[in-house]
């Protein structure tokens, strides 16, 4: 086949499996992809670009190519504000993040695959050879607090060997060198350091529960995983007193890597999608390409990252044939500049024209930007359209909050949770998730701690949230000091974020209201659910009147 691969890192495996290679790596920017493959004089069968960490790569008139084409996704978990947007431009996208390929599909990309990353062919040194116990490449500042703490953690408790600021050739050297390899990731993901540390040959100690990382490596015979600092620490304490069996672990994770996670495995794997993808293929363009480029466009100048102005992008909004999706964005264009006067007007033409009347976000948008500029009875209206279509949704709340509350229960129904990546600022932007309509409840009343709970509830299952389930629990507990569960579960994510001393004197007291309240023993059953390896109960143990 005639394969065009963009900043593709298996573009020499596919070389070697026989396929004519066309592989660009276009500096940041974007690009009119038909004039870029008339220059190179390349008609190709597939397309492939892999996303770029950083600044993008965006291809523009992908709808003109009649060949199939696949989009690689590698930090889905940060950008798929966006990417749900560029990934309808694609035949196929494949992200590393196996719930986050599910989340695309359900977005509206055409199809999607899980597609992880992949390690390295390196000789296996044994531990004896080794210089160091345990080891972390990885840069630290103030703008990762949690990982500050991560380390300083396994510096003041084990001696941690910290190196920042090394090539990739050094960094693998490093942990050849290394015994134990603690893992940390953003939002509960998949990273390249759990591949690059096992190739290595490290024991990877890594964050849990993360989905699809039992399917790479085997929890307990070839990885160790962990839920907070103490069970961590335990970890590494029963593998520096046990080395023999970590090695065992080790070396077990360095075979799965050579049988499994190899470049060549994930180009098989790839080349795999793309045959059985091609059999399904019709070579029609795609006649929603323009609003699909101009959506990503404006999801990216949400994020105030667009490679283009505001100017350039209302006149791309402004040129698309009438559709829910323009209207949505057109009414968040507005809000994201501050002009409420056309907030108003798109909302009064909407639904005077009974625009959309049948479309869910679009009542949703418009009811939430009608909050926006409060009022109420617009909002109200929106909902009332929608219900006349949907008649399992309730009557129209009376209030803001009522209706704020409504609509986050509507988008978590959808499955949006929450936008991670995107910096939320509920003066610019309408909301589109649960989690951002809960927000703007709490800022009617901050002292409404069911808002408070529903949030956490929200965020409870999702890595990445911590900080913000900190600060909403040491809210509750604030105002509620006899709630002895948010008080628990203000201890536990302290530990997950490496606040020990404070994760502990928070369960201590927790413990205490529940003894207090005669709940003693739900107080435990709670606590030990969170604590399968004993690890924090042993910590507190010794306190005597725990």
């Amino acid at each position: 086949m005639r394969i065009c691969m963009i900043n593709c890192a298996l573009q020499d495996e596919f070389s070697r499996l026989g396929h004519e290679i066309l592989a660009l790596h276009p500096e940041p920017g974007l690009y009119d992809f038909p004039s870029l493959l008339e220059k190179h004089a390349f008609e190709p069968d597939v397309v492939v670009q892999q996303e770029t960490l950083g600044p993008r790569v965006l291809l523009q008139g992908l709808g003109k190519l009649s060949c199939l084409k696949i989009y690689w996704s590698i930090d889905t978990h940060l950008n798929s504000f966006w990417q749900e947007e560029y990934s309808r431009l694609f035949d196929l996208t494949c992200s590393t993040q196996k719930q986050w390929a599910r989340y695309l599909q359900d977005q509206g990309a055409c199809r999607t695959a899980w597609l992880p990353w992949f390690g390295r062919r390196l000789p296996w040194y044994p531990w004896s050879s080794r210089k160091h116990n345990v080891g972390f490449v990885g840069r630290v500042t103030r703008h990762r607090p949690s990982r500050e703490r991560f380390v300083a953690f396994l510096g003041q408790c084990y001696n941690l060997r910290l190196t920042q600021d090394v090539s990739f050739q050094q960094m693998l050297e490093i942990y050849q060198e290394t015994r134990l390899a603690p893992n940390e990731s953003i939002f509960g993901e998949i990273n390249f350091r759990l591949f690059e540390a096992a190739s290595c040959g490290c024991l990877v100690l890594n964050p849990a529960p993360i989905p699809g990382l039992e399917e790479l490596f085997t929890p307990e015979r070839e990885i160790g995983v962990f839920r907070h600092a103490l069970e961590l620490g335990s970890m590494i304490s029963s593998s520096l007193n046990n080395l023999p069996a970590a090695e065992k672990m080790a070396k077990a994770a360095w075979v799965r890597v050579q049988e499994e996670h190899l470049p060549a495995h994930r180009a098989k794997s790839l080349l795999a999608l793309i045959e059985e993808n091609l059999s399904q293929f019709s070579k029609k363009s795609c006649d929603s390409s323009d609003l699909d480029w101009a959506m990503t466009l404006y999801r990216l100048w949400q994020a105030r990252r667009a490679p283009v102005s505001g100017q350039t992008l209302l006149h791309l909004l402004l040129a698309l044939p009438e559709s829910p999706r323009k209207r949505c964005a057109l009414l968040g264009f507005w809000m994201g500049m501050d002009r409420r006067d056309m907030v108003a007007h798109d909302l009064a033409a909407i639904f005077q024209a009974n625009l959309h009347a049948e479309d869910h976000n679009v009542n949703r948008t418009a009811s939430l930007a009608a909050l926006h500029l409060e009022d109420l009875p617009m909002a109200k209206a929106f909902w009332l359209r929608l219900r006349a279509r949907s008649p399992r949704l309730p009557r129209p709340p009376g209030t803001q909050r009522e209706l704020y509350l409504a609509w986050a229960r509507d988008l978590q129904r959808q499955g949006r949770l929450a936008r991670p990546g995107l910096s939320y600022d509920h003066q610019r932007h309408v909301p589109e998730s649960a989690l951002e309509c809960l927000i703007l409840a709490h800022l009617l009343d901050s002292r409404d701690m069911d808002i408070c709970r529903a949030m956490d509830a929200l965020l409870d299952k999702q890595p990445g949230f911590e900080p913000l389930r900190l600060s909403l629990l040491s809210h509750i507990t604030l105002h509620r000091p006899q709630d002895w569960l948010a008080g628990l579960k203000l201890g536990l994510v302290n530990l997950q974020g490496f606040r020990l001393e404070e994760g502990l004197e928070e369960l201590f007291l927790a413990g205490s209201r529940a003894a207090q309240q005669n709940q003693d023993r739900k107080f435990f059953n709670a606590l030990s659910a969170a604590d399968p390896d004993r690890s924090i109960r042993t910590t507190l143990h010794p306190r005597p009147d725990f």
